[in-house]
């Protein structure tokens, strides 16, 4: 991985098998966050060695090492872009956020910067029932800031929490109240480009997991910046959610039985125009995780091939064992640039924690993962912008599948009329300056299986009182949706002349045409990718 970092003592040790540990410490000053260290060997299976139920690692050299691959090599031309500073493991990071402190600039992503993370919550079961629409129920956080309730709904339940016994620095805690399949998923609002090259995404988060039945993490990249990227395949009682078009998906939702909570990828999801190539290991390779506890997760991925690195649980937070092979893939991508998602899921904690089959001690209202030193390297990647609509955050009760007290994230969809103005909303400060095109890219929900055939589904969308566009579905997205796999709901891009635009607050409209109305469509995560 070349020049990546993991460790914050010791002068940031470099993980280099061209350097030894000796010269290292006494030599190699950086000003890169380090995310971890080679140290003592840990549990059985977390050194290299086979662990209960996991296959040997041993033949695999770790990222960074003479035999793999160099994520820092761009393999190709001089770009002409300039490197960035050193930052979350990286000599030069394109992209680092190691949540210090909590942002002034809030928005939908609660503590973190609106600037720099894009953030989105659903639903997807039946999303507008009970007169809701995307209602997300309360989060149990546990240990995090003094100043915070025991129990938050959104966008509160997206946290920069202060070091702990278990976390010796800040970090950030999301916990994801949505039920059945709920997810609070995090775009970082910069690509991220590996085209003729090896790529590294480094980050450390809690990867913990007593069931998939419960909750675990997952890192998406996508080629378009279209909000809460899931799956659909062909398992039962699966996630269901909105595939992406092109994109990218490393899913830790699997354990080894011998090892309680530890950590293993299910499958690597390749999304080619909504068709999916599901690559599962044969076996899973698995690594120790901990509740409330940090893993450090290296992937490692080119045009041509995936890799996905972990170290078992840190006790601090900071120093890690090396990280071994959970899966390799060699694979086609059908995209060499795109927007690096971080994901975390809530199957269906109240379901299923009530039953001690699943190894919950409590019931749990919310699925919590801690994050931290989330970044990558190669080129710095601008020209674009963004803007965001708020969620809509009203308060109400009993939304599908979650008893009691909800907060809304989405907005219902009226029926097209057109001397009805639609769902009017907000998108406040826009600065077009340098700017070329626009587009939204925005979550829907559709009731799906109606006595109305799909084909004449249209999403009805406008600007500043402009003329109404139609965006009706295409032949993917239908495709998509005659599976039945994926719950009504879509992420979707939606073109708009820039020309509509105003530098400032704008407005929004939005309605549908021959959707059913008895559940009504939904719409949620809104925003405006400007381009130059």
């Amino acid at each position: 991985m070349g020049e990546l970092r993991r460790n914050r003592s010791c002068a940031r040790l470099l993980v280099l098998a061209i350097l030894d540990a000796a010269a290292a410490c006494g030599g190699a000053a950086s000003g890169a966050q380090g995310t971890g260290e080679t140290g003592a060997p840990g549990p059985a299976g977390t050194d290299g060695s086979t662990a209960p139920g996991a296959e040997s690692t041993t033949a695999a050299d770790p990222p960074g090492s003479d035999s793999a691959v160099d994520g820092s090599d761009s393999g190709g031309e001089d770009t002409g872009h300039v490197p960035g500073a050193p930052g979350c493991g990286f000599e030069s990071a394109a992209f680092c956020d190691t949540f210090d402190a909590p942002s002034a600039l809030r928005g939908r992503a609660g503590d973190l910067d609106r600037t720099k993370w894009s953030a989105a919550r659903t639903n997807p079961q039946l999303a507008t029932g009970n007169g809701r629409a995307i209602g997300v129920g309360p989060a149990t956080i546990g240990a995090c800031r003094a100043d915070l309730p025991a129990q938050v709904f959104p966008d509160e339940d997206t946290l920069v929490c202060d070091a702990n016994a278990d976390i010796a620095s800040p970090h950030l805690l999301v916990a994801v109240g949505a039920q059945n399949y709920g997810q609070n998923s995090y775009r970082i609002r910069q690509p991220f480009d590996f085209a003729d090259r090896t790529g590294t995404i480094a980050f450390d988060a809690e990867g913990y997991m007593l069931s998939g039945l419960l909750g675990w993490i997952s890192l998406e990249i996508t080629e378009d910046p279209t909000p809460l990227p899931s799956f659909s395949v062909e398992y039962s009682n699966d996630e269901g959610g909105p595939v992406p078009r092109n994109g990218v998906e490393i899913q830790f939702q699997a354990s080894c039985p011998a090892q309680p909570g530890s950590v293993a990828v299910r499958f690597i999801v390749v999304s080619t125009e909504y068709d999916a190539e599901v690559v599962v290991p044969e076996q899973p390779r698995c690594v120790a995780g901990a509740r409330g506890k940090l893993n450090h997760f290296e992937i490692t991925i080119s045009e041509q091939r995936v890799e996905v690195w972990a170290s078992p649980y840190s006790d601090d937070g900071v120093s890690f064992e090396p990280p071994v092979l959970l899966q390799a893939a060699d694979v086609a991508l059908p995209l060499s640039r795109g927007w690096v998602h971080l994901t975390t899921h809530n199957h269906a904690t109240i379901k299923y924690s009530q039953d001690d089959t699943f190894g919950a001690t409590e019931v749990l209202d919310a699925w919590v993962a801690r994050w931290d030193n989330v970044g990558f390297d190669g080129p710095i990647i601008d020209g674009t912008r963004e803007f965001e609509v708020g969620d809509s955050l009203v308060p109400g009760v009993d939304a599908w599948n979650i008893p009691g007290p909800v907060v809304d994230v989405g907005y219902r969809v009226p029926a097209f009329d057109a001397a009805s103005p639609g769902l009017e909303l907000t998108l406040p400060g826009v600065d077009l300056s340098g700017m070329g095109s626009a587009r939204l890219a925005v979550s829907m929900w559709y009731l799906l299986g109606q006595d109305v055939p799909h084909e004449q589904y249209v999403l009805h969308y406008r600007v500043n009182g402009h003329p109404w566009h139609e965006r009706p579905f295409d032949a993917g997205e239908l495709g998509l949706l005659a599976t039945g796999l994926i719950q009504g709901e879509l992420g979707q891009m939606l073109e708009l002349p820039i020309g509509e635009l105003v530098d400032g607050d704008n407005t929004l409209a939005f309605a549908t045409t021959a959707v059913p109305q008895n559940y009504p469509p939904a719409i949620s995560a809104i925003d405006l990718v400007l381009e130059e």
